[in-house]
């Protein structure tokens, strides 16, 4: 789903998060590919695709997709936080610091990823690879490096307490901090917290967690509200940030979110599924008004077809086909984005619920 128009107010989009149906019971769905059974029951990390595999990172181990099941790879005393991948590499920045996992047919050869003097041990909370390629490493109670071409990392953000880190597609590079949100474009850093003005201004400075989407939005999960950001617009110096307090209700935990065709943005969070429906044809050519448009709520989605598990998928991704991946401590499922829309429409419709402006 796109971003409102900058010339929007952004009340248009925080009526638009802000439902929710309490409670929703079990619905019949289309079908889903088989689920994939996933051992260890350990939170997942990430879903990610090297060279023509695709590994599933949890807190402690390293799965890799064969056939019909995610084969354990690699297992780490040190809980996993943040990784990142290239064709032949895994990058997993941990509690006591970070390491590569080269990818191979005889297995995965782990090798070390020492960022310079005590950052080397520190609990790495950033892990991401830029436009052009180039590894990113935060750690807490550090600063923020870059990978030269040398392999060698250097000082990009001489700031404390980096607390979460992403790269989106038009080339910035964001950083969250205790003291608030930091954007990389070209030599040039720009700065986003509470005492910023117009454009530049989030609710909160301790942010808390980076989510990109799949439309090359930006999601800002901070301790007290939820922003979200359209790079192209704020780099043009447009819009202010729409913002929410909480999706669902207050307190409730965001682990990702990806927008499915057909269907809308779908957001995995502690209490399940929440789907945020795709707005109406034209619903985006309206005026500017400074009246608040109508609500599109947030659906509470049932569980899904052939779960083995009431726990929730705490992770959600589309891929290059379009096809939805939800992966939870326990199994993962891949379904259609037909498939996907399918199900969703099986869910009982919204009605106003918990929710608050901010």
């Amino acid at each position: 789903m796109p971003l409102p128009h900058p010339l929007f107010r952004r009340h248009f989009l925080l009526g638009a998060l802000l439902g929710l149906l309490p409670g929703a019971s079990q619905a019949a769905a289309a079908r889903p590919r088989p689920h994939y059974t996933v051992a260890g029951h350990e939170q997942p990390v990430a879903l990610l695709r090297a060279g023509r595999a695709t590994h599933l990172v949890t807190q402690h181990s390293v799965f890799r997709l064969e056939g019909a099941q995610f084969v354990r790879k690699h297992q780490l005393p040190s809980v996993i936080q943040c990784t990142s991948a290239a064709d032949t590499v895994l990058w997993l920045g941990t509690w006591q610091g970070a390491q590569g996992l080269s990818l191979g047919a005889a297995g995965c050869r782990p090798h070390p990823l020492a960022l310079p003097g005590a950052a080397a041990t520190a609990r790495i909370t950033a892990l991401f690879q830029d436009a052009q390629g180039a590894l990113w490493a935060g750690a807490d109670d550090y600063e923020a490096f870059r990978r030269a071409p040398d392999g060698a990392f250097v000082a990009e953000l001489n700031t404390p307490a980096i607390t979460a880190g992403a790269a989106t597609a038009d080339g910035s590079v964001w950083l969250g901090t205790n003291m608030g949100l930091n954007r990389k474009q070209g030599p040039a850093w720009t700065r986003y917290n509470e005492e910023g003005v117009a454009n530049r201004e989030i609710p909160d400075n301790l942010v808390e967690k980076l989510l990109p989407d799949n439309t090359g939005a930006l999601w800002v999960i901070m301790s007290d509200a939820i922003s979200v950001l359209n790079p192209k617009s704020q780099a043009a110096g447009e819009a202010e940030v729409p913002t929410v307090k909480f999706l669902g209700r207050p307190g409730n935990k965001v682990f990702g979110v990806a927008s499915v065709p057909g269907a809308g943005r779908v957001f995995a969070t502690a209490m399940g599924l929440l789907l945020l429906p795709a707005a109406p044809a034209g619903a985006l050519a309206a005026p500017a008004t400074d009246e608040v448009a109508p609500q599109r709520l947030l659906v509470p989605l049932p569980a899904l077809p052939g779960a083995t598990t009431s726990a929730p998928p705490l992770l959600v991704q589309v891929d290059a086909q379009q096809r939805v991946w939800l992966a939870g401590a326990d199994e993962v499922t891949v379904l259609t984005a037909k498939e996907f829309r399918k199900f969703a429409q099986r869910a009982p419709a919204a009605t106003p619920g918990l929710a608050n402006w901010p």
